[in-house]
């Protein structure tokens, strides 16, 4: 039984292999689905029949499931084909590793999807599932090359089909991209080359789609394309108005020879029955200043809350077909605060499909699976149901998931479930034990996807509130026995009895009946924590975190904690208590107490809200103080604090209109907000010893200090103590714009990233060094101009600017001064504007190369690296810099100067060796490959990019080399898993400022 896939080129049919007892034993992180499961043993077929209905009523699936010689095959839903198309394509791809990845809504199927690809490919591919439990990736990563190998001998290696499914993170990075380095260090750590992946990871992510999606139309679309991307955008569209949301959007980007914006326009028509459809193609104004466009914004949200009302509050489906896409989030800021003083609705006000016409789109390899079938699905479904009922008979009326997904994922569907025999005990016998645990798995199941209780813990619930018969003390079936028709208890990863509902939907379902008996979310909450949760607290550790703490997706809060704010005019006067509740039962646990602070400074309403927020962000930082992000949030308290003093301030100019001399106050909350980020900064710093990602929101945050408290036209300037504490800032905020400067120049912004943080950082840089007769603008500009960050970017500015006030050729050998005025005359020359000669430049970095080549900045390496690095018809260059030692030298400056502050973001590319000649040799990344970058990234070594140079090199010991003129110049790989042996390669050669990148590496056997 216990056989796997193994390796034999010379062998047509699948050969098996055995598993030695002591390696299955080893391999404890890993569930794995053997080649020949269940094939040699004597299955009890009511047993079988057991387990596959306990499934269609809503357990958990079990690998029993899938075999089809006992059971019925189950329902492929449209992801499954996909997910086949794309593991085949990967399995032939040369790399160390890969991945697909499958994302899921929780309740759609997700991990039966997955765990049937598993066992489609358990008979060509080593197929295993992640025990999560625990998860140490790199214990993990051992198991999986073990498994691959199984032996030393190469014969025995197999591709391994890891599915891994979890929204954990580690050190604020997600598991798998933790296991991809993991898996990497241990496959090179064993000297192993292979052809193909030693690993495919399916990486399913719970995902909610009832705020946003993104979809994307290449060219070329055949008919047949054309018709299931529409089915799929009227699918989107009718899942996101099943959501709680008030506005949501749907991204589709779409290829300007697509026909995207007429598929589009022909779905709301199509849907023009159900939605207040509204199409906006006017082109928004970008030659405006910042107030007109507001306005601009303002007028449109305006008519659209109109049509809103006029139409009886119907969801309105709203087209923009424009060009850019940057003026849907004001339109969706303006249409939410409109919508904060209407009347709440169980439905979106506005589902917004914003397309936007691009030159280059490249269509991501996901799947994704939804809580609303397609056409083709519900065919299948319809006929899985009639063999379901002729094998099953009267059993399949309890099976609640299927039905549920079979009939769409519709509400009225899962409260049909909801008798009214039950309805009656849960009237009649609202405090009894049954009616309460009904109403906490109501709760869990509702707000912590894929959750679950333990039978034990159930069992001793009902215990304490249940007096024993004489008999015998009653059993949890029997205590429950009104509500059994809704609940499945199935066997944990532990080999542990739990229990939950049926179905995400029928939680909702029931937590809908209870609140229309005035038993509200709160109640249960805290009846759960009153009871459950206060005598077995390390047992409901997680499940409280994610109900009360884990923020939305987009959301400021909990899921659980906004719909109870939602449904209450007072806002928090039910979730304070709640969250004090579950911070005195978890006294250590930081999370608890800085969910108040910030509840109470961003939603309550009461005058001293801001010394309640800072007592709770006090609290939370004496349980962990070393946290920077725990101490973030007693200066964004004060933040707010300040904000709120200058909008008093302000109003009140506008009303007597003299300027505002309150400026005590302003200080000594400035004062403290500012100590606050200073200490999250020192922390943050403190907490780079671990490896973690630097957490950067307390320079970000003393920076939105300091642009709100310059003075406005509104405050009494002339107050000498003020004037002093404007002064004393200057410095540092000199010191934190300099520090952004180059943090955005060469890393990535994160998805949860500000978008705001580029124009926040250069407002407050303007409103301290504006002088005299200059703009806030000419200042920025002039700054800009002294450093490499900043002179990146007019690669996309206005290059006017540089050009008019381009640096002056320095006289001195000043490093700073030379790295400026190389790189403006590089920037000058990438839009054909006058510059110097490029060997005039090349003498300049070779005298400083010269005098000293250690200890220069990561900045000097990297022109040196722009200027010098060879091609075939470059002049011959006397004496040139050995670029083998500067590379070395460029990776040690790094390590110094940047790399504890860009560890785990990503690193720019900031120029790309092309084809031309001299300085033309060199293309910006933000300029004519804009479009390739994310090929370049993510495709395989078949691309070709027609202005780049194909670089000549090597792969030894999982090393990038460039050999030229006996120097063996290091280049690291964009793509580790892309060096997946030794040999000849070529690759397009990137720059970032850590040093050379190999793009898109093509061994030589695959150059064309």
């Amino acid at each position: 039984m216990y056989t796997v896939p193994s390796s034999n080129p010379g062998s047509k049919e699948t050969e098996t292999i055995s598993v030695p007892t002591s390696l299955r034993d080893s391999l404890s992180c890993l569930d794995i689905v053997w080649s020949s499961m269940f094939e040699t043993e004597d299955i009890n077929p009511d047993e079988t029949r057991q387990h596959q209905a306990d499934f269609l009523k809503g357990a958990p699936p079990k690998w029993l499931d899938f075999h089809t010689s006992v059971n019925l095959p189950l329902v492929e839903r449209d992801g499954f084909n996909d997910l086949i198309k794309l593991i085949e394509k990967r399995k032939g791809k040369r790399s160390l590793i890969t991945d697909v990845s499958l994302r899921y809504q929780s309740g759609s199927g997700g991990s039966t999807l997955a765990m049937q690809v598993l066992w489609r490919f358990r008979k060509d591919l080593r197929c295993a599932r992640v025990i999560d439990s625990d998860l140490d990736t790199k214990k993990l990563s051992k198991q999986v090359v073990d498994l691959f190998l199984l032996s030393n001998e190469e014969q025995n290696r197999k591709t391994v089909l890891l599915l891994l499914d979890t929204k954990e993170k580690i050190n604020d990075l997600p598991v798998k991209n933790v296991l991809w380095e993991d898996l990497i260090d241990e496959i090179h750590k064993r000297g192993i080359n292979t052809y193909t992946p030693a690993v495919i990871i399916l990486n399913c992510i719970p995902t909610d789609f009832t705020l946003t999606d993104t979809m994307i139309l290449p060219p070329k679309l055949s008919e047949g394309e054309i018709t299931k991307i529409k089915e799929k955008l009227r699918q989107q569209i009718r899942l996101q108005r099943k959501g709680h949301w008030k506005v949501t959007t749907i991204n589709l980007l779409h290829h300007k020879d697509s026909r995207g914006s007429t598929l589009a326009r022909e779905v709301l028509s199509d849907l023009s029955e159900e939605f207040t459809c509204e199409t906006w193609t006017e082109p928004f104004k970008t030659d405006i200043n910042k107030d007109e466009f507001a306005r601009e914004i303002g007028n449109l949200a305006d008519d659209l809350f109109r049509v809103y009302q006029t139409h009886l509050k119907n969801t309105v489906l709203l087209l923009l077909d424009h060009e850019y896409d940057k003026p849907l989030r004001y339109l969706i800021k303006n249409l939410q605060s409109k919508l904060q003083r209407a009347d709440q609705t169980d439905h979106p006000a506005f589902i917004i499909v914003n397309a936007v016409s691009k030159s280059f789109v490249r269509v991501k390899d996901d799947v994704k699976l939804k809580m609303e079938l397609l056409p083709e699905e519900k065919e299948r479904f319809a006929q899985k149901r009639k063999e379901i009922e002729n094998k099953h008979n009267e059993m399949s009326q309890n099976f609640h998931a299927f039905h549920i997904m079979q009939g769409g994922f519709k509400k009225e569907d899962a409260e049909k479930v909801i008798t009214e025999e039950i309805i009656k005990h849960v009237e009649m016998y609202t405090n009894s034990s049954s009616t309460r645990l009904l109403s906490f798995l109501a709760l869990i199941n509702s707000y912590v996807p894929g959750s679950h209780l333990s039978k034990l813990l159930c069992e001793e619930f009902i215990g304490q509130t249940e007096r024993p018969t004489v008999e015998e003390k009653p059993s949890l079936e029997m205590i429950m026995k009104p509500f059994m028709d809704l609940i499945v208890i199935f066997e944990g990863e532990q080999k542990a009895k739990c229990i939950r509902l049926a179905h995400p939907m029928i939680a909702d379902a029931c937590l809908k009946m209870f609140t229309e008996h005035n038993v509200t979310r709160f109640d249960i909450a805290q009846d759960f924590l009153n009871s459950m949760v206060t005598e077995k607290k390390n047992n409901y550790v997680q499940i409280c975190k994610k109900m009360l703490v884990t923020r939305s997706d987009k959301g400021r809060f909990s899921k659980l904690i906004i719909r109870i704010m939602n449904k209450w005019k007072t806002n928090t006067h039910q979730c304070i208590p709640l969250l004090e509740l579950a911070s005195n039962l978890f006294s250590k646990d930081p999370f608890y107490p800085q969910a108040l602070a910030r509840l109470y400074y961003i939603e309550v309403k009461e005058k001293n809200k801001y010394d309640k927020a800072r007592e709770w962000a006090e609290e939370a930082i004496k349980r962990d103080p070393k946290s920077s992000h725990i101490r973030d949030t007693l200066g964004q308290v004060h933040k707010n604090h300040l904000s709120w003093i200058w909008d008093e301030g302000k109003k009140q100019w506008i009303k007597e209109e003299k300027p505002w001399t309150n400026t005590e106050a302003c200080m000594r909350i400035a004062g403290l907000a500012i100590e606050a980020f200073k200490k999250e900064e020192e922390a943050a710093k403190k907490e780079l010893e671990d490896n973690t990602i630097f957490n950067y929101r307390g320079l970000f945050g003393f920076l939105q200090v300091c642009k709100i408290i310059h003075p406005k036209s509104y405050l009494e300037q002339t107050e000498p103590k003020y004037s002093k504490f404007i002064s004393d800032l200057k410095g540092d905020v000199e010191s934190r714009y300099d520090f952004f400067e180059w943090f955005l120049a060469f890393s990535k912004l994160h998805i949860g990233d500000p978008d705001y943080i580029r124009k926040d950082v250069d407002e407050c840089y303007m409103h301290y060094f504006t002088e005299g007769e200059q703009t806030g603008e000419m200042a920025l500009n002039k700054k800009k101009m002294t450093s490499v960050g900043g002179l990146l970017h007019f690669l996309n500015s206005d290059i006017s600017v540089l050009k008019e006030k381009q640096s002056a050729n320095p006289q001195s050998d000043d490093e700073t001064l030379t790295i400026v005025y190389i790189l403006t005359n590089i920037i000058l020359s990438q839009f054909d504007e006058p510059c110097e000669d490029k060997e005039d430049l090349q003498a300049r970095l070779q005298k400083l190369w010269e005098s000293n080549k250690h200890h220069r900045s990561p900045e000097f390496y990297l022109l040196i690296l722009l200027l010098f690095w060879p091609y075939e018809a470059q002049p011959a260059i006397a004496n040139p810099p050995n670029l083998e030692k500067c590379v070395q030298y460029m990776s040690q400056s790094y390590e110094t100067i940047y790399q504890k502050y860009l560890h785990g973001r990503y690193l720019v590319p900031l120029f790309f060796f092309g084809k031309g000649n001299g300085l033309q040799r060199l293309i910006h990344s933000s300029g004519q490959i804009d479009d390739c970058l994310e090929l370049l990234s993510e495709g395989d070594g078949n691309a070709e990019v027609e202005c780049l140079q194909r670089v000549n090199g090597k792969v030894e010991y999982n090393k990038v080399l460039v050999v030229r003129d006996g120097q063996q110049i290091k280049v690291t790989p964009h793509n580790r898993a892309s060096v997946y042996k030794q040999g000849q390669a070529s690759f397009y050669l990137g720059f970032n400022i850590r040093g050379p990148v190999a793009f898109n590496i093509r061994y030589e056997e695959n150059c064309k």
